[in-house]
């Protein structure tokens, strides 16, 4: 009997699992389906006040302008200048390679200084003012320094990304509870053990964050850094579409940019939900209604 009624129990909990699951899918289609109606909204209500307003398209262009031109983007020839396929992959490839030498530098020197009090002393008040450093004025000197290729755009979106995941992870470590560092110490755990099983799973969620803060900063640093001086990207792209009047143009470059933005910290996002399984904010993203015993 007692066996019966243990496999009904697990039945039951199965089932709840699986309501809860549909229960979460469930609300975040619908909550899909709630912003790209909102979007749709917004647009109708901007190409309506345009055209009714009769606003030029110079001082501003209507959503139909700007789909328009990214339609003839895309439609246009591989490798003609007009195109949207290598300014973007420029872009995109600027922003990937700060992105990952961000991440390895930030991580490894917060990591470093939350371990080494005496690196906090020492390097800490220089980090923070280069980061204080407006990095507009850094950028002519590295094209100065790296040329106008892709390199010192890189730098430059280095210089953004690591600085929020060196915070974060010096927070994360920072956040571990003692309970657990004690335990570990009972157990006589070399430090090595302790960083790995304790340290790091407890840091991880702040690192996540500031991954996501940091994707969206490496398309920032490469734009910045095409404004400044460069033969190729969405940043070029816009100044050459601002100096030829072409609005529209230069708004879909935008529209591009914060796709491009949007999309890698969506990746970040997924990789944080898969791997940080276990984080309770994964819960709450995908089911904020309180649960109801």
């Amino acid at each position: 009997m007692s066996t019966n009624g243990e496999i009904a129990a697990l039945d039951v909990d199965d089932d709840s699992d699986a309501a809860g699951r549909l229960a979460g899918r469930r609300w975040l289609y619908r909550s899909w389906l709630t912003s790209l109606g909102t979007f749709l909204l917004l647009l109708a209500t901007i190409e309506a006040c345009i055209r009714g307003f009769d606003i030029p398209s110079y001082i501003f262009p209507a959503p139909s302008e700007i789909i328009l031109a990214l339609y003839k983007g895309f439609a246009a020839p591989l490798l003609s200048q007009s195109a949207y396929y290598t300014h973007l992959l420029t872009t995109l490839t600027e922003a990937l390679s700060s992105f990952a030498i961000g991440t390895v530098l930030g991580i490894a020197l917060g990591a470093a200084i939350a371990e080494f009090p005496i690196l906090r002393r020492l390097l800490l008040p220089y980090v923070i003012g280069l980061q204080s450093v407006p990095k507009v004025a850094l950028a002519p000197l590295f094209v100065v320094w790296f040329g106008l290729g892709i390199s010192s755009k890189i730098v430059l979106g280095v210089l953004l990304t690591f600085f929020p995941l060196m915070v974060n992870t010096i927070a994360g470590f920072a956040s571990v509870e003692k309970d657990r560092l004690e335990l570990m110490q009972s157990l006589k755990s070399s430090p090595w053990k302790t960083f790995r099983y304790v340290k790091l799973p407890s840091a991880l969620p702040f690192i996540f964050a500031g991954l996501e803060m940091a994707a969206a900063y490496s398309v920032l640093g490469a734009v910045v850094g095409e404004f400044v001086g460069g033969t190729r990207g969405l940043g070029v792209l816009m100044l050459n579409r601002n100096a030829a009047l072409d609005i529209a143009g230069s708004m879909a470059a935008l529209v591009l940019l914060a796709v491009l933005g949007i999309t890698l910290q969506k990746v970040v996002a997924i990789a944080r939900n898969r791997l940080l399984f276990w984080a309770p904010s994964k819960d709450v993203l995908q089911n904020p209604e309180p649960r109801q015993d």
